[in-house]
Parts: C-alpha cells; structure tokens; sequence
C-alpha cells in the first residue's frame, strides 16, 4: 500500500541486540510530565524508549517525510503476533552496523493459506492486523485522525502537509483502544536529511563512508541505513546501521566483504533515514512509532552490473534473467 516498510525503516526494522535503535529490548516509553491536561512540547522531556525488538515486534506506525519523491505520510498496523520470516539472524556486527540475514522457515507438508511455517517447522495462524480504534497523532504540520481501513485494520493518511512535521516538534501518537490497551508513543521532528553524495559505491576490501550534513539544532534522533545488494537470493543479508547524527556514517570494511561474498543479485538498493522512535508493549508483544525523513541514493556495487536483458551488460557478459545480474 505505502512504502510501509520496505522501509523497515523507519520503523525499526530492527533487530535485537546492543545497538540503539535497532531493536534493544524495551520497556514502556516514559514522559516527564505529570499533568495528563498539559501539552508537551519541549523535547527533553521526552524519553524514547528505542525500537522493539524483532522478536517481540507486532508493529508499529511512521511519520514519514520522504524527501527524494516529495510527499509526507502516516501509516502503520499492528497484529497479535510475531511473523516469523520477519526475524532476521545477526551475522557479523562491527562498530555501528550490522550483517543482518532473512531466513526462511520450513514445514512440510507446506502452510494453508491462514497459516504461516514457524521456527519450529510447525504451521501456525498467521498474524492478523488488530482494530486499535482511532489512531491519532498530534504535533504534525496538520493534526492526524485515522480510523482503520478495510480489509483488515490498517491505518494510513496520504493529504498530511508535506513536509509533516517541523523540526524540534513534539509528536504524540495515540491509540484508542480496540485490541489492546490505549497506547502513548512520542516522537521529535527531525530536519530534513541533506546527503553529501548522490551514489553509494559498494566495493569489497572498502570500507562505505556515507557523508550528510549535521543537524544545526539539538539532534534527538540518529540516521539509520538499510543496505542490500541482494534482492533476488533465497537466504538475502543486509546491512542495518544506526549512526550517530555527527555528519557521518562508516560502514566497515569486513561488513562490506561479508555482504558482496554472501551474493550480489537485482538491483542494489539503500535507504538512509534521520529518524527518533519509541516503543511500548501491547499484548505480550511491543509496537513502536518512527518520526524521519527518508532518503534512497544510488547504489553501485563495483564489479557487478545489475540487468533485466542482455542489452544492459557489458560486450563479453550476458543476462541472468532470474538473478538480474550480468555474468
């Protein structure tokens, strides 16, 4: 429907573990403001409790200005339970990144249509998206109320000014109950996300140094990158990175090596995201809710020429149709 979350994104497509933002376990986010009748609106008083972690993932909602196609959004959904193939396996971790793989689980004989293979080899009922009443969010550049939208209960709103927040704003989301208990989750606009390159070259024995420009004001959120070069492999593995808003990011070197070597296929891919997100339990699980601006530059991979026929390749090389890379 949207970009969802082929924007793990700003959603915290993410995953468990020591890295801030990308998963660590949570509790419930906190506000130091004792009056329920008073309007946040000083940043600082803001404590954000992180992005959940994949294991305990629902799912969430975003505030997204996304710069590159020019237009701002809210969406998101929240189910009663975990999909498995959403659980990635963590690789290699170096610094602030890490080589995240997709698995896929197997049972035999195969799932219903209702179902989905779980971890155990066992079928099991898919995740359902869950009715949390009416969803509101307020500290955007309009306010935002939105109930869910049939089939199933999603929730999205498209006409939000663009760009949907300012920076340094409070955002306060909101459920209205429904499924699960009503639900408080903050954000802080962000500036927009000015990179210093147009093109990520991606070179195996290279480490990937990603310039933008650093926040003029107090930065309360981080610049997460979702990085694959492998869109067509069975088992594909990642590169998730959550940097510190200095101005610069630096993917090591051993984690491009592992990336290439474990399969280039299709056409690269990369989103960088100047994000804030906070979490909190709903049922025996977490949802979370990402305030950023979003951007997808270019993506080589050098020594590899992704294709979809054999005009797309060099002299002495041919297409792979199925893989989209030139050999």
């Amino acid at each position: 429907m949207l970009l969802s979350t082929s924007l793990c994104w700003l959603m915290s497509a993410c995953t468990g573990g020591s890295v801030p933002g990308l998963g660590d376990t949570v509790d419930t986010a906190t506000v130091v403001d004792s009056d329920p009748d008073t309007t946040l609106d000083d940043p600082g008083l803001v404590d954000l409790a992180g992005a959940c972690d994949l294991d305990d993932r629902f799912g969430g909602f975003s505030a997204a200005v996304y710069q590159d196609l020019g237009y701002s959004y809210v969406e998101g959904s929240v189910t009663d339970g975990v999909v498995p193939i959403d659980v990635r396996e963590e690789v290699l971790v170096d610094g602030e990144c890490r080589l995240m793989r997709r698995n896929i689980p197997y049972c035999e004989p195969s799932c219903g249509a209702e179902e989905t293979c779980d971890w155990d080899g066992a079928c099991v009922p898919y995740p359902v998206e869950q009715d949390l009443g009416t969803v509101t969010v307020a500290g955007l550049a309009d306010g935002v109320s939105m109930d869910p939208v049939s089939p199933g209960f999603t929730y999205f709103d498209t006409s939000v000014p663009h760009p949907a927040f300012d920076p340094g704003e409070v955002i306060e989301l909101s459920t209205g109950g429904g499924a699960y208990e009503p639900v408080t989750l903050h954000g802080v606009g962000v500036e927009l996300l000015e990179l210093d390159v147009t093109l990520l070259e991606v070179q195996e024995g290279q480490e990937l140094v990603i310039p933008w420009s650093a926040p003029t004001e107090d930065s309360y959120g981080h610049v997460r990158l979702d990085l694959n070069i492998d869109q067509h492999g069975s088992t594909p593995i990642n590169v998730w990175c959550d940097f510190a808003d200095d101005g610069q990011g630096v993917v090591p070197a051993a984690l491009i090596d592992a990336l290439v070597g474990a399969g280039v296929t299709g056409y690269p891919s990369a989103t960088l995201t100047r994000r804030t997100i906070d979490s909190a339990g709903v049922g025996d699980g977490c949802m979370d809710f990402a305030v950023g601006a979003l951007r997808s530059p270019d993506v080589d991979v050098i020594g590899f020429t992704p294709c979809t026929t054999d005009e797309d390749c060099p002299k002495d090389q041919t297409c792979d149709a199925l893989l989209q890379v030139c050999e």
